[in-house]
Formats: structure tokens, C-alpha cells, sequence
């Protein structure tokens, strides 16, 4: 993680976890139910959501598996290419929008990160949200849509494509998915059904609307970076990535590897195997001592866990040589204080304790949405 700075710095944010508390896809799952012309009243769209959740982690985690499928293109986070031609049946683009202005989730903090990085640091989001999501949440933050990489998901024209798949989804949530729920939430019990409906059947407009979307997940997100990277001419060494995810298991590792700074935030177990940093926090100003630190950041975070449990009950105890007096006071003010780790050198019982730490936080800040890969 040594620097050799170039005159622009240039930072890497997942969204749905680091920046908004939302995750967008999993909310509107919610909704499903309360769209009658689909007949799913009588389902919780959100255990479904969770089954198709579980079912993503499933194909990623397997070894062996996409190629036996033979979807080798399949990428973490492609829960969003799966429940598409769903959300396609229940909603116009605007309700999207719409929805997402209601409520953008962004996590307490951010705000005020954001305004001083943006002193030195340009700002990109690489996240699997669907458009009309990250847009809203970006331009509040004032973030420019062409440093913004995401799903498209074109509901108009796909509409345009695509009159009716109710038959499709009367077998994936009636038939499979009570399947699913019969058998106490077990998804081995439906594997079969999944991979038969989504991958080894006679193309459905289901699979075909699906196969309209490219999530920004997994691979893609590291061919963001390096396209980022081109862009502003910034090796990928002196980037810093925030993931919290297995949809940015690639973009970290990739800055990992590179020797850049990859900081899973209030991540789970995926998102801490591939970074080189954790933290956690249920405010997002807790990650500016990594950028204040920058160019000395293996001292920082040496001195860091040196010293934590002298000032993590009385944060005026924070050596002045830490952090700057600005954020020690605004740690004062919002009352709390990171917890920051360097994963390199850890232990394996270490690293357990710290993913049970972030997992833990992880659920306090989401919620529901917590509880996904």
C-alpha cells in the first residue's frame, strides 16, 4: 500500500452499504405484492427476493457451477439481472424514480465526507444498481452521471419488447417459490427448479428479458476501475476502493493486487476475503482517517490499533498526530469512533472476529437488507 501520488487522486464506492443504507432492488421486491395484475398478494416478494439472493450467492460460490450451467458470464450481484423482467411487469420507469426520491438512504456522514474528498479526490461510484436509483442518490451528492457506473435497466423499451411473461411468473413464484417456503426455506429443495427455469429450459420472454441486463457486478466492476483508470490516468496503485460486498470482491481484490488501497466497510465475510483494509462504522465519516492518512497509511494503521483502546471510551484522547483536529472534532460531535483494521497482517481467528464484528454492524445500519450476500 506504498504511494507515489499523481496530482489527481481518485476514490471508488460501491453504493447500496457504503454510501446509502438502501438496498433499492431488495425495497421494490417488497412491493411486489401490491401489484395485483400479477396475483402475488398472497406472497412475501421479499422471502422471494432473499430465495433469488441466496440462489445468486449459490452460483458464484460453487465451484464449477456457471460452467457446468453454462453461464460463465454470470457475475455476483446478477440478483438484479434475475428479478429484472419482474420489476419490468410491476412498474413504469417513473414509479422507479419516483421511489427512489421518496427515500435515498444515505448513510449519516456522507455528506459531509463527501464535500471535503471532493477538495482533492474525484468521486466514482461502480455499484450494481439499477439507473434509476443511482442517479438520485448520486445527484444529491452532486456526483456527475458520467462518474457514475451502473445497471441500465431500459423499462420503457423493454416493455416495448415484451407484452406479457405472467405464465413465466406464475412457475418461478407460485410453483417454485412455494416449493421453497414448503420446505422451510431450504434452497437446496429448489436449486433444480431454479437452474431448469433460468438456464437449462426453452427460452421464456422471462430469459430474455433478463438477458437484456448487464449488472455492474462482480468482473464488471474491476473493468470499471481499469476504465477509470484510462480515464483519468490514475494508476490503479494509488486508487482507494470501498466495497462492503460479493459484488465487489473483484473491484477490491483488483486494487489489492495493484497495491492500492481496497477497505471493505461494514462488510460480510465476501467483501473482507479480497480487501486489505476494514472498517467499521455507522457513520461514513469514520473513513476519512484512511484518506487523511494517505500517504503514510501502513503507520496510521499500526498506530491505529496500537493505540485504540486508549481513547475508544474518551475520544478526547485521540493523539493529535492521528487525525486532524477538524475530525476529531466532528467524532466528538456525532460521538463515535471507527473501528480500523489492517487485514494483512491478521490471524485467521483475528479475521473471524473482525467479519462477526462488521456482519454485526452491518445488520445495526441496513437492516433487512443486512442480511444479504
Amino acid at each position: 500500500m506504498k504511494k507515489n501520488l499523481t496530482q489527481k487522486r481518485v476514490t471508488c464506492w460501491d453504493l447500496e452499504g457504503p454510501i446509502t443504507i438502501l438496498d433499492f432492488a431488495a425495497d421494490i421486491g417488497r412491493l411486489l405484492n401490491k401489484k395485483k395484475d400479477l396475483g402475488l398478494e398472497k406472497f412475501d416478494m421479499a422471502e422471494f427476493f432473499f430465495m433469488i439472493s441466496l440462489y445468486d450467492d449459490y452460483l458464484i460460490d460453487t465451484p464449477g457451477l456457471k460452467q457446468k450451467l453454462g453461464i460463465s458470464d454470470y457475475q455476483p450481484g446478477d440478483t438484479l439481472r434475475i428479478m429484472a423482467p419482474l420489476y419490468m411487469a410491476s412498474f413504469s420507469n417513473n414509479e422507479l424514480i419516483n421511489l427512489a426520491k421518496q427515500n435515498l438512504g444515505i448513510l449519516s456522514g456522507i455528506r459531509e465526507l463527501f464535500q471535503n474528498l471532493k477538495k482533492k479526490w474525484e468521486i466514482f461510484v461502480i455499484s450494481t444498481s439499477y439507473t434509476q436509483f443511482a442517479y438520485q442518490v448520486t445527484q444529491e451528492l452532486n456526483i456527475k452521471n458520467e462518474n457514475v457506473y451502473c445497471t441500465n435497466f431500459p423499462i420503457n423499451k423493454l416493455k416495448n419488447s415484451f407484452s406479457n411473461i405472467k405464465e413465466d411468473i406464475d412457475i418461478l413464484v407460485k410453483k417454485i417459490f412455494r416449493k421453497y417456503l414448503d420446505n422451510h426455506k431450504e434452497l437446496e429443495t429448489v436449486i433444480d427448479d431454479l437452474n431448469t427455469f433460468f438456464w437449462q429450459d426453452k427460452i421464456s420472454d422471462y430469459v430474455r428479458i433478463m438477458n437484456n441486463i448487464k449488472v455492474r457486478g462482480g468482473k464488471r466492476k474491476e473493468l470499471a476501475v481499469e476504465e477509470i483508470s484510462n480515464r483519468t490516468r490514475v494508476p490503479i496503485s494509488e486508487m482507494i476502493a470501498i466495497g462492503d460486498s460479493i459484488t465487489d470482491i473483484n473491484m477490491l481484490e483488483r486494487l489489492n493486487h495493484e497495491g492500492g488501497i481496497a477497505i471493505s466497510f461494514n462488510g460480510n465475510k465476501f467483501s473482507l476475503k479480497y480487501a486489505n483494509i476494514a472498517l467499521t462504522s455507522n457513520n461514513g465519516l469514520g473513513i476519512l482517517p484512511i484518506f487523511e492518512n494517505y500517504d503514510k497509511i501502513e503507520n496510521f494503521l499500526t498506530q491505529w490499533e496500537l493505540k485504540f483502546n486508549s481513547f475508544r471510551n474518551n475520544l478526547h484522547f485521540i493523539p493529535g498526530d492521528l487525525i486532524s483536529i477538524d475530525l476529531k472534532e466532528k467524532f466528538l460531535k456525532y460521538n463515535f469512533i471507527p473501528r480500523i483494521y489492517n487485514l494483512n497482517n491478521k490471524t485467521d481467528q483475528e479475521i473471524k472476529n473482525i467479519i462477526e464484528e462488521q456482519e454485526k454492524m452491518r445488520k445495526i445500519v441496513r437492516g433487512w437488507s443486512g442480511k444479504l450476500g
